[in-house]
């Protein structure tokens, strides 16, 4: 009966999908006012009004400052979209804002992974959908956020960057902007421009097809996530699948306007490799690069101009 279950929501949530990207009908919603992007990649942090860079501040990572943070002691800082859960005025490095770590996708890669059970990924989920604070007792740890101390700190007779936990660290009168500029359940973007698409894309995708995260070890699954991002071309939204066996495809859909009519634009590269070659697809014009690749390499360089940007149309922790 459970199985079944499983299988009618499965075919129902694909159906509901499908009809979406048929009738095109990807609207927007607002891009946030006022939010935060940090780059790992640039070991930066900038703050966002009304769509512009008004303050960046160099900041320090984690010790393991390449990785997203995935389980409790890998002293990685996070990626993924979250939102500030408290601030604290006074604390052990100067002032300090609470993040939403672990978000929904955070406990959907630790389910796949089996480091949490279905009970705890409904809890984290429940705790980021009425905007409350995450559980702190998992094996996916807690307690990431931005606070002062400073970008280097000394050992020995050095002195040593990315020295954190997991959480981002500034120095003090920078956290002092930061701290004023953001309220409690502001939004906080965190990537990194380094990575390849994929990976840069990957802890910004809502998961579509949850049921099937619940037996992880059977071949032959894939797990399918989306993001929409506001684009130079127009919406966009973005497909991302991996299966157990490591294989990986994007698809990529242009919506232009965003008016009821199919997509103008579309791109279906099934090894994820960036490039087009046997087997993938590319259908519609982009209008300003005459040879297919060329128009796929500069859409994939738009979407990571977007996101950098903080132009996420629908945050998974909104």
């Amino acid at each position: 009966m459970k199985e079944n279950s499983l299988k009618l929501f499965t075919a129902l949530t694909s159906f509901l999908a499908g009809l979406i990207l048929l009738l095109g009908c990807v609207y927007a919603e607002a891009v946030y006012s006022k939010y935060v992007v940090i780059d790992k990649g640039l070991h930066r942090l900038y703050l966002y009004r009304d769509g512009k860079v008004i303050e960046s501040f160099a900041v320090s990572l984690g010790v393991d400052s390449i990785s997203p943070k995935s389980r409790r002691g890998d002293k990685s800082t996070p990626e993924g979209c979250y939102y500030v859960t408290y601030k604290k005025n006074n604390s052990r490095f100067h002032k300090f804002l609470g993040l939403s770590y672990p978000n929904k996708i955070d406990a959907w890669l630790g389910l796949r992974k089996r480091l949490i059970s279905l009970s705890e990924y409904r809890i984290i989920a429940n705790a980021i959908s009425t905007r409350g604070l995450p559980p702190v007792c998992t094996s996916l740890g807690s307690g990431v956020g931005i606070h002062g101390g400073g970008v280097y700190r000394k050992r020995g007779k050095s002195r040593m960057r990315d020295w954190t936990e997991g959480c981002i660290a500034v120095n003090d009168q920078d956290m002092d902007v930061i701290y004023s500029f953001n309220d409690v359940g502001d939004i906080v973007i965190i990537l990194n421009s380094k990575h390849q698409f994929f990976d840069m894309m990957r802890p910004f995708g809502n998961p579509l097809y949850i049921d099937q995260i619940s037996e992880p070890g059977r071949k032959g699954k894939r797990y399918i996530s989306e993001l929409r991002l506001a684009t130079v071309f127009g919406q966009a939204l973005l497909r991302l699948k991996e299966g157990n066996d490591y294989s990986r495809s994007i698809e990529i859909l242009l919506f232009g306007d965003g008016i009821s009519r199919p997509p103008s634009y579309m791109v279906f590269d099934r090894n994820a490799d960036g490039k087009l070659g046997f087997g993938d697809k590319q259908t519609g014009s982009l209008g300003t690069a005459n040879k297919k690749q060329n128009s796929y390499s500069r859409l994939l360089e738009e979407f990571k101009k977007a996101l950098i940007k903080g132009h996420l149309l629908t945050c998974p922790e909104k």
